[in-house]
């Protein structure tokens, strides 16, 4: 008796955990869960104060291209890489010139008389026109150059895939590399979580890497040594969103920062201080979840933006 009384007890234990499990299992069912109170709402962070928008979107012109790549402004023209060309392009959009490249494009840069132009591992070099002139010798295949900057004699060039900045010679000697490490104990240095690892050079010579998952932007010395950072590790209209950002920048000629963010896609100017100023363009601007757009930025402060997902550029002036 006693032992089918044991018997008859573990089977409604039994029972009973099924049936506790199977009700968990449908209230977990998506369609089923309450609302998570700790869920990171976007929504919120995409609003943007209109008076904060000091910048209007005064023309633009679509491309006729399959895949935009980057985009650069020199001497009054604006320089594209798209697909596997070279586009040169006037400020109201007529196409000048059309270069077929030698393979697809994923970085470009110009001085006065050359143009740079990166194929993920290796560089080559052009005339002020498009003509090739020579290639240089290309890196170990995990390098991926995502930008290039010009200082005097020296071309710097970001690897996401190696998580370094190349210091070149303009002629295409590979004088060193240095990995944002500010000392031999710094554990990581860059973190670059995606392809997105930008740099440039202001108009002081002063050389500018973003830190992407630090969300930092820091000042370094030609040899790599850190001069000083700044850090907008946020999600509010004041910072940067998601795994690394800001996607890519320029500098306006008063040394301010135009920086230009993915996921929620929008583009701000930022003090050389490192203080919000305004914005230029907000997300509503931008595809939902879009590419972050390249920014080039003309003598006058004008800002090109390099819409991927609308496949257009887009002119903002300040109010």
């Amino acid at each position: 008796m006693q032992k089918k009384l044991i018997v008859l007890f573990l089977s409604l234990m039994a029972l009973a955990i099924v049936l506790i499990v199977s009700r968990d299992l449908l209230i977990s069912r998506p369609d089923k869960r309450p609302a998570n109170p700790f869920e990171f709402n976007r929504v919120q962070y995409k609003s943007v104060d209109s008076t904060l928008v000091h910048y209007k979107e005064t023309k633009n012109f679509k491309l006729k291209m399959n895949e935009p790549i980057g985009l650069a402004f020199a001497n009054e023209k604006l320089f594209l890489l798209a697909d596997t060309n070279l586009h040169i392009i006037t400020l109201e959009g007529k196409e000048l010139k059309n270069t077929k490249l030698s393979g697809i494009p994923s970085a470009i840069t110009l001085s006065n008389e050359y143009i740079y132009i990166a194929f993920s591992n290796f560089i080559a070099r052009f005339d002020i026109n498009g003509k090739m002139l020579n290639s240089w010798k290309p890196l170990d295949n995990r390098t991926i150059i995502t930008s290039m900057a010009i200082k005097e004699n020296t071309l710097f060039a970001a690897d996401a895939g190696n998580r370094r900045v190349l210091r070149y010679s303009t002629d295409g000697e590979l004088s060193g590399s240095f990995n944002g490490k500010e000392n031999k104990d710094d554990p990581h240095g860059f973190i670059v979580p995606s392809p997105y690892f930008a740099l440039a050079v202001n108009a002081d010579g002063e050389l500018w890497v973003v830190n992407p998952g630090k969300h930092s932007l820091g000042q370094y010395k030609d040899s790599g040594e850190l001069r000083s950072f700044w850090t907008k590790d946020q999600a509010t209209i004041e910072g940067f969103y998601g795994c690394c950002n800001p996607a890519h920048f320029a500098f306006l000629p008063d040394g301010s920062f135009v920086t230009s963010e993915k996921k929620i896609a929008r583009i701000k100017v930022y003090k050389p201080s490192g203080e919000l100023l305004c914005v230029v363009a907000p997300t509503e601007k931008f595809t939902e979840d879009g590419y972050a757009p390249d920014v080039a930025v003309s003598p006058q402060g004008d800002i090109y933006a390099l819409d991927f997902d609308k496949k257009m550029i887009r002119l903002f002036q300040h109010k």
